[in-house]
């Protein structure tokens, strides 16, 4: 979700026509979460069940190319952007950081490693959204006075990069993970025996110890695995047995939950999580939210890990009835999201400059647009997702009541926190995998331009009063359910 995801990024391909003709240019998306893709939604509304963010910078465009108003362009030049999924998608849709340096054929693309992307996604521990917008729009980076947005583009051009990097969508914080135990204190509710047991949580340590196959991103993921390795080296833990499945694009978290393959994962935002990991089944006026206990519950067999690509979940469990009951804040791994849109430079470069103009003008007002669309419902839909569970049990893999001394287990939905001296931990990490990527006095060309972005990224955080990590309410402002 970094990603990221990507979350709601594309690949865009060849266009089916002249820029003297409308042009449709196929896109493959790389997710179809709400609030950071689906481009084949129906609605622009965020309340809608049909709700994309993509879609919003379609219809933009498609506005600001057809032949109405005081924008109109001729008749004929109006673009449309078709979500395509047979359009090839390049290594990480979701970062500006992408190098398609070889597009001759049987050549594979070439990308930076290390990859200084996820920087313009979203750094962990990183500046707000507004803050970063900065960044993508106004901020003067360098001694050209570019802005982030316009260093991302100069970087992959010195490098031969063969498309033009666009932002089109953001998306609000993340959630920081469901897991089967609560990292640090949860809200229990009265009576929650499950809950109330698990006292101040298992800690960053019991984490790095559990055993547990999580999905969790780079950078976060290699965060999380540097801060174990601090634990090991100061003594805290023996060993880490965290185990870290590999993401798959277009691939929903819920299967490899469903198949046993994974544990806990991080993942998007309430609202997505919703449409995610949870399956609605048999809803009507008084249960909106469905029976989680309906349908086919019996997730046997377990499938081996990592996943085989293919795999179909055969069961209908959602992630609490599966034991990830634990939904941690803050997002300190991803605290918003922008995600990319990758043109390459023949079909960009066939458009007349009024249609480039639109795209960019779509984009730039999609950007703040779809992020205050997706806060605007999260208090909403995270109380329905506390509430989804409210009576259901967690089950075994086979379907059959989960026990423990013989009772059964909420599955309900429980927010907790990650501690204060774990989160101290991790930005230490953070700060490692940094100075790792930054490299030393010789530096990679990959690390030259890693530095670049960094550099830049830096001095816009001091500039802008971002250096201290201020995750704010979850999930949005005003919301009363937590703070």
């Amino acid at each position: 979700m970094v990603r990221a995801l990507v979350l709601g990024a594309a690949f865009v391909g060849a266009a089916a026509a002249s820029a003297q003709a409308d042009v449709t240019i196929p896109y493959n998306q790389y997710s179809e979460s709400p609030t950071v893709g689906r481009g084949e939604g129906t609605s622009i509304n965020p309340k809608d069940p049909g709700y994309g963010a993509m879609r919003i910078f379609i219809e933009k465009v498609l506005a600001y190319t057809d032949d109405k108003g005081p924008d109109a362009l001729p008749a004929g030049q109006q673009v449309i952007f078709k979500p395509d999924q047979s359009v090839n998608r390049g290594v990480n849709a979701l970062r500006a950081g992408i190098q398609f340096g070889k597009n001759a054929p049987g050549e594979k693309p070439v990308f930076n490693d290390p990859s200084w992307g996820f920087i313009y996604n979203s750094v962990p521990f990183g500046i707000t959204f507004d803050q970063m917008t900065a960044f993508l729009y106004t901020a003067k980076t360098d001694a050209q006075g570019r802005n982030g947005t316009q260093l991302a583009q100069s970087v992959l051009d010195t490098r031969g990069g063969t498309q033009v990097v666009i932002p089109v969508v953001g998306s609000t914080a993340q959630n920081s993970g469901f897991f089967p135990k609560p990292i640090g204190r949860a809200t229990c509710e009265a009576g929650d025996a499950d809950c109330l047991a698990q006292k101040d949580g298992i800690g960053l340590a019991g984490m790095c110890t559990s055993g547990w196959r999580i999905r969790y991103l780079s950078p976060s993921q290699d965060i999380v695995d540097r801060a174990c390795d601090m634990l090991v080296e100061r003594g805290m833990i023996k060993q880490k047995t965290l185990i870290y499945y590999p993401a798959v694009g277009g691939q929903p978290v819920l299967v490899p939950m469903q198949t046993g393959t994974i544990q806990g994962f991080e993942y998007i935002n309430p609202s997505d999580d919703l449409v995610d990991s949870f399956p609605i089944k048999d809803a009507a006026a008084l249960r909106p939210l469905g029976n989680p206990d309906a349908g086919d519950l019996d997730c046997t067999p377990a499938v081996a890990f990592p996943l085989p690509a293919g795999t179909k979940s055969t069961c209908s469990q959602n992630i609490g009835q599966l034991g990830a009951r634990y939904a941690h804040t803050p997002a300190w791994h991803q605290p918003s999201l922008v995600s990319w849109m990758h043109i390459d430079k023949p079909v960009w470069n066939g458009l007349t400059p009024a249609q480039q103009a639109a795209i960019l003008r779509a984009a730039k007002e999609t950007v703040p647009e779809s992020f205050k669309a997706t806060e605007s419902i999260q208090c909403e839909k995270l109380a329905d997702m506390l509430a989804i569970n409210t009576g259901v049990a967690q089950r075994n893999h086979d379907g059959t009541p989960r026990l423990v001394n013989g009772k059964p287990v909420s599955a309900k939905m429980t927010l907790a926190v990650w501690p204060e001296n774990d989160l101290k931990i991790l930005k230490q990490a953070a700060d490692d995998f940094f100075a790792k990527l930054e490299g030393g006095a010789e530096k990679t060309d990959a690390q030259k331009d890693f530095s670049i972005i960094s550099t830049a990224w830096k001095a816009h955080a001091k500039a802008v009063g971002g250096e201290t990590f201020t995750p704010g309410t979850f999930p949005a402002p005003g919301c009363k359910i937590v703070k």
